[in-house]
């Protein structure tokens, strides 16, 4: 029974103990007693079912025991360590650095408790420690590194990078971290220039280094230096392309605007560049002062060499499709949204863009079947359910309106202007539904979240040509009117809801003014003008207007009908 216990425990040391040994635990096999090979063996079972407290109390017991063997003290600081027990940590793992100093595992795990606990100048001496027994294993000095950067200590991540470098041997991927460090960094570094010229010595065949020395120059004005660097650069590393677009930002700066222009072509063109920041080039042109001097033409170029190259990338053909639909190229735009959809489902602006042009090109079925798709992937945005409840709308498909503005409202939070474009919606569904109680009440819901004048005008007239709740049709036009002033139609509205209250002068006041406001005449006002002078008995004059707005493109049936009429008043 002895004999297996010991093999075990020292086999299951190692599993324990990561790849630390354990020189102790076998030069002491003789004394260790049959309690404590049971504990350990406990121990390391209780590990491996993750148990991590009941193993603490089993190891414990074995360095009561034991108190010089140095592994029951590591075992029992990097479970302290793995629960955040750093100052215990520190204790067992210093007795382990104690008894065995020449093990780099101890170290390793006390350096990254004193890291924890702030003692990072000591943390480094560990490390360095474990890192020099390790040379050529980049991934050892950078998991030490990491350490400190967890911390937010860059400084001292940087410096065990100097470390590997100063002690063991120069790296150009360590030298890379370094520069790295520098750059995302905010500890102060006065000799960056002398830092980039040592690297670029070092390392000729590594480009980023000679980069960097370009965009320094660039950076802080000195655009000469800049372009006498990067194009050193370019004719050196010709496909490194983060040097080709500084390269052209600088020939801009200084003026050299067709040798900016040409290093962008070619940026477009390059397949090392990621088309995101291909896109972001374009844009930038775009808003630059190439705009303003009409190189609208030099953007579109560019814009339909990044379109060619990547047809079937969303974020491209999603803003160039955008840019055609405001240019008025509305098939290649609406055939870009689809495209872009098509290769991003997951983007919900993508959706509503796309539902947008769809919408204001009237592509109804189009629209239907995009809405009903987008609505699938975000069932839970308002938005698609507006735009794909006016699908059925214009269709008049009212019932499957009203249905998808429902829903559209369901699943609205808070968001008041969109709340009230699907209730005036709903509203204008039922009303076409043949249901005017409910539009009537759902047009008063609409008005409560958003006071949109356009929306009280269209609910007023609604209530005035059906002869409803004429004071409610009343008090919106005024209203309307007062947020709106000079609005031929809403005075229109005015008219009709006064000359229904049998105010007929006044509503005269409102339809003259308004038709003043015209810029040729139109049936609709003719013919209004034509019924309050009528009523007003002034049978003539409210002929010739109907006349007048027959010509004008008026009803016939309906303007023959009140030509037909009796003479009235007196003229």
């Amino acid at each position: 029974m002895r004999n297996f216990f010991y093999i075990f425990l020292i086999f299951t040391s190692l599993i324990a103990g990561g790849c630390s040994g354990s020189n102790h635990l076998v030069s002491s096999e003789e004394g260790l007693s049959e309690a404590l090979q049971r504990n350990y063996f406990n121990g390391t079972q209780h590990l491996l079912k993750g148990d991590k407290e009941a193993a603490y109390t089993c190891f414990l017991r074995c360095s009561d025991e034991e108190p010089d063997i140095a592994s029951f003290h590591y075992d029992l600081g990097k479970i302290d360590f793995e629960l955040g027990r750093m100052e215990a940590a520190l204790a067992h793992l210093d007795l382990a650095v104690d008894i065995d100093e020449e093990n780099d595992w101890y170290r390793y795990y006390r350096g990254k408790a004193l890291a924890a606990t702030g003692n990072l100048d000591e943390a480094a001496k560990d490390f360095e420690i474990w890192i020099a027994k390790r040379p050529g294993d980049l991934e050892a000095l950078r998991e030490c590194s990491d350490v400190f950067l967890k911390e937010g200590k860059a400084w001292h991540a940087y410096q065990l990078l100097a470390f590997y470098e100063d002690e063991i041997a120069p790296n150009v991927e360590v030298r890379l971290d370094k520069l790295m460090l520098i750059l995302i960094s905010e500890f102060e570094f006065e000799k960056f220039d002398e830092f980039l010229s040592n690297a670029a010595n070092d390392f000729p065949d590594e480009p980023k280094f000679i980069y960097h020395k370009g965009l320094m120059a660039f950076i802080i004005q000195e655009y000469e230096s800049a372009i006498s660097i990067l194009e050193g650069l370019a004719r050196s590393h010709p496909n490194y392309m983060e040097g080709v677009i500084t390269l052209s930002d600088a020939y801009f700066a200084v003026g050299m605007i067709e040798e900016a222009y040409e290093l962008k072509l070619e940026i477009l063109k390059s397949d090392e560049v990621d088309p995101h920041d291909k896109l972001l080039i374009i844009d930038e042109f775009f808003l630059s002062e190439f705009q303003n001097k009409g190189g609208i033409e030099a953007f579109e170029g560019l814009l339909e060499i990044a379109v060619e190259i990547h047809p079937r990338n969303a974020e491209i053909m999603h803003y160039a499709g955008l840019h055609w639909y405001n240019k008025g190229d509305f098939t290649r735009a609406e055939f870009a949204l689809q495209v872009a959809v098509l290769e991003d489902p997951s983007s919900l602006k993508v959706h509503l863009d796309y539902l947008g042009i769809i919408h204001d090109l009237k592509h109804w079925e189009v629209l239907i079947e995009a809405g009903e798709q987008a609505s699938l992937v975000f069932p839970l945005e308002p938005l698609i359910f507006l735009y794909y409840g006016n699908g059925h709308k214009e269709l008049k498909h009212y019932k499957e309106a009203i249905t998808l503005f429902k829903n559209g409202l369901a699943v609205l939070i808070d968001a008041p202007k969109t709340r009230a474009a699907l209730l005036n919606e709903l509203a204008f569904s039922y009303r076409e539904f043949g249901e005017k109680e409910e539009s009537y009440d759902t047009f008063e819901k609409s008005l409560i979240h958003d006071s949109s004048p356009y929306v009280m005008n269209n609910h007023a007239y609604y209530l005035a040509t059906d002869n409803q709740r004429i004071q409610d049709a009343l008090k919106w036009s005024t209203k309307a009117n007062e947020l709106v002033p000079n609005e031929p139609n809403f005075m229109d509205t005015q008219a009709l809801i006064l000359h229904l209250l049998v105010r007929n002068l006044d509503a005269l006041d409102w339809i003259v003014e308004a038709q003043a406001l015209l810029n040729s005449p139109e049936a609709v006002f003719l013919e209004r003008e034509g019924d309050i002078r009528y009523s007003l008995g002034e049978s003539e004059r409210a002929f010739e207007l109907w006349e007048r707005a027959i010509v004008a493109g008026g009803g016939k049936t309906r303007l023959n009908e009140k030509l037909n009429r009796p003479v009235i008043g007196k003229e």
